[in-house]
């Protein structure tokens, strides 16, 4: 059979098991390694099959995934993000809407040292939700703001995503981590004014808190929250001075993470064994899909289908910006199905070599990849945010309260994105000044 049509029915057999509700992982190694099988032989295929889990699994280059997990499981069970939220309401809580405006800024903050959006959204809506509903909040607004800051973590160092997509594409994680910074802290300050402009135009949304703080009172909460900047200098300033590579940095991080742990909670009061076994979890799930993706793109570089795609949209005279207009729907759409690592894992062996061929900045493309996978998970019918926050909330608001509360901050990601491809300095400012 010829290899490009057995590539191309792979691909189709791929989505359709996918879909279906197979695993992602499983699901990759299968296909990838039947189509190696029919295009090497049985020989090649199990060679394949029966290298790469090792592989994978013994890569140094995959340290810093579990190293930067593990921090941001630590800083999670150390109650950082509780920390960072108290600070934002002292600050800002007194405004109207500011308590949904310290979830938004809290959990960027609480973003810089866990790197996690699903662990983000489950903290603040356990922390900020109750709050905002006591406080007569409309549940719409409280729930949305959160599920919504939520996805800060995916953008903001150390993220997870950004490491994967260096996994894939050999591009420096120092680097990545340094170009999401900026356009998080915008995503951050365009969601706090959305947020301040709606409850302006509609004050019921978010009633005035009659609770003030004192300069003292304000000085105390932001001093507390100095086990979050120690992790942020320790590790991207370490990295942004190159005092130490990204794997260094992860392993800094983690055991920064676990002193601070034991600081706050104490050795009996720390529970380093769930830390753990949630680290252990999410990267099971992510190492089964990395190998599975690795399988399937040693099959896709059998049947030559990213060469030949790279060199097809090269002699297209359709203009460059269109092109990358049609990746970008392609990842949106595969954003309202699939987890963000599954959706990495499947199109960067195709789609990276195409983007490298045309002459886009990789650093610029990883950004505005994944601000569009930040709005595939607040966008149904999967959105992972959105059901994170639902469980979270524990019956306090239902599945379409979170729906409906998500749909303005949409818009604001759109405006952020096309920012991101009008003015990609805004990604490549910080990476340009390292070292």
């Amino acid at each position: 059979m010829d290899p490009t049509l057995t590539g191309v029915l792979g691909i189709v057999v791929l989505l359709i098991f996918i879909l279906s509700g197979l695993h992602v992982g499983l699901v990759l190694i299968l296909v990838g390694g039947l189509g190696s099988v029919v295009l090497l032989g049985i020989q090649g295929g199990l060679n394949i099959l029966g290298t790469t889990p090792f592989a994978v699994a013994s890569a140094y280059d995959l340290t810093p995934l579990p190293l930067f997990l593990l921090m941001g499981a630590l800083a999670a069970n150390g109650g950082l993000g509780a920390i960072a939220y108290d600070a934002m309401v002292k600050w800002i809580g007194t405004v109207r809407g500011g308590l949904a405006i310290a979830s938004t800024f809290g959990s960027a903050f609480f973003g810089l040292a866990c790197g996690s959006s699903l662990a983000a959204t489950g903290v603040f809506t356990k922390v900020a939700l109750p709050e905002m509903l006591k406080r007569n909040y409309n549940k719409e607004l409280a729930i949305g703001s959160i599920a919504a800051a939520g996805t800060f973590s995916t953008m903001m160092p150390p993220s997870g995503l950004l490491i994967i997509y260096a996994i894939f594409t050999e591009e420096s994680i120092g680097q990545l981590f340094m170009a999401g910074i900026i356009p998080g802290i915008i995503t951050a300050v365009s969601y706090a004014v959305l947020i301040y402009f709606r409850v302006r135009r509609n004050p019921d949304l978010a009633p005035i808190t009659t609770e003030r703080f004192d300069r003292r009172t304000k000085l105390i909460s932001l001093a507390q929250t100095w086990p979050i900047f120690f992790l942020v200098g320790l590790v991207l300033g370490g990295i942004f001075a190159g005092w130490f590579t990204a794997t260094e940095a992860g392993g800094i991080g983690a055991f920064g993470a676990l002193i601070i742990v034991f600081i706050y909670k104490g050795f009996r009061g720390a529970n380093l064994l769930g830390a753990l076994m949630d680290c252990m979890r999410t990267n099971g799930m992510i190492f089964l899909v990395i190998i599975g993706a690795i399988v399937f793109g040693r099959f896709l570089s059998v049947t030559q289908i990213p060469v030949n795609l790279a060199t097809y949209l090269s002699e297209l005279t359709i203009p460059m910006p269109m092109i990358l207009l049609g990746f970008l729907i392609m990842y949106f759409v595969l954003g309202m199905f699939l987890d963000a690592v599954a959706i990495l894992c499947i199109t960067l062996p195709v789609v990276f070599p195409v983007i490298v061929h045309l002459g886009f900045n990789p650093i610029w493309f990883a950004i505005i990849v994944i601000k569009v996978t930040e709005i595939g998970l607040v966008t149904p019918p999967v959105g992972m945010n959105v059901y994170v926050a639902a469980s979270a909330a524990e019956g306090q608001v239902s599945l379409t309260d979170v729906f409906k509360g998500i749909a303005p901050f949409i818009f604001c990601d759109i405006f952020i994105l096309a920012l991101l491809i009008a003015f990609p300095q805004i990604a490549l400012f910080l990476p340009g000044l390292m070292f």
